[in-house]
């Protein structure tokens, strides 16, 4: 009678199994779902564009300052030009336009003829080679691109971010054309990005994670990461910075750009740059950390650093007037040749 009560408590207690047609149905299912949703990802990574919404926009600024253009076979160049005296060109920081130098034009152009360019791939210049690679040897040609087409032999060179890398390039592989370098929180050093940036390299996930980005409030995200005064962010301001942001060709040279910029040619010719630099660092940028300023300055041979307590990644928006005072004060000393 006990085996008898084991048996029944033994049955009892066992769980139903599904029949082997509920199994099937359920993976049928669930393999279904999966494949929609990886269809969708790759959709929105390689058929979804976003509308370029930004092409409405009629800029304030622009329209005060006057836009101006270079036409050359690689790109129709979108600049804006100030004052007179030894040249200064400000390169537009790497995703925004010229408006990243805005405090800066009215400062230097006392003293100087300012020019502040857009680079393929950022703010308003239209790319007119389809081949372009977006790399180091891309970018650096461009620069030398622009300043024939506006009749620079030799000039001043300013960056910020990806542009500051940019014209750190530049002065490497031709010293003969920088007279002065000024690096602001510049890439060009062989460090992995942010997790965010360095998350743009992958593929599919960087297409996709770029083109959710062009909206106003993605873009006030970013900029209000990295801004310590975020209270400078404007409306007006956060229409300038996002109106380029949503043009097709500028998203597709973000997540390019993350993936072909190598900088390890960069930093190894650091110790043969010999292009009088500056470099002036936010000290609470949380893109590229404060310690690469001093990695810049270890490594230059004529380098004076400068780091800007209260200061973001954007010091040139952050801290105009700190940022404007060190260089009208380095870019005093130019030669009369650059002129």
């Amino acid at each position: 009678m006990a085996a008898t009560d084991e048996k029944v408590r033994t049955g009892a207690d066992r769980q139903p199994t599904d029949p082997p047609r509920q199994r099937r149905t359920r993976r049928r299912r669930a393999a279904a779902a999966a494949a929609l949703l990886v269809a969708a990802v790759l959709f929105g990574a390689y058929g979804w564009q976003p509308p370029e919404a930004g092409r409405d926009f009629r800029s304030p600024y622009l329209a005060s300052v006057g836009s101006r253009y270079a036409e050359t076979p690689l790109a129709r160049f979108h600049y804006v030009r100030s004052g007179s005296g030894s040249p200064v060109v400000l390169l537009s920081p790497g995703g925004t336009s010229v408006i990243g130098w805005r405090d800066q034009l009215e400062a230097l152009s006392r003293e100087h003829t300012v020019y502040v360019v857009d680079l393929p791939g950022q703010g308003y210049t239209q790319l007119h080679d389809d081949d372009f690679r977006y790399d180091v040897p891309a970018m650096v040609g461009a620069i030398g691109t622009f300043l024939d087409a506006v009749g620079l032999r030799r000039t001043a060179l300013a960056g910020n971010s990806w542009s500051g890398g940019w014209a750190l390039a530049f002065a490497q592989h031709h010293p003969d054309r920088v007279t002065r370098l000024a690096l602001l929180d510049a890439t060009g050093l062989d460090l992995p990005g942010t997790v965010m940036w360095e998350s743009l390299k992958v593929p599919v996930l960087g297409e996709l994670a770029t083109k959710l980005s062009t909206s106003r409030p993605a873009v006030r995200g970013l900029a209000e990461g990295m801004l310590v005064h975020d209270e400078i962010l404007t409306d007006q301001l956060l229409d300038e910075w996002w109106a380029p942001a949503t043009f097709r060709d500028n998203v597709r040279a973000t997540y390019l750009l993350e993936r072909r910029l190598d900088w390890a040619g960069t930093e190894e010719a650091l110790p043969g740059t010999d292009t009088p630099t500056l470099i002036l660092w936010g000290e609470e940028d949380t893109v590229q950390p404060v310690e690469r300023a001093h990695r810049f300055a270890a490594l230059l041979p004529d380098a004076r650093l400068e780091t800007l307590a209260g200061c973001g990644h954007v010091p040139q928006l952050d801290c105009p007037a700190a940022v404007n005072q060190h260089l009208r004060a380095f870019f005093a000393d130019q030669s009369p040749e650059a002129r």
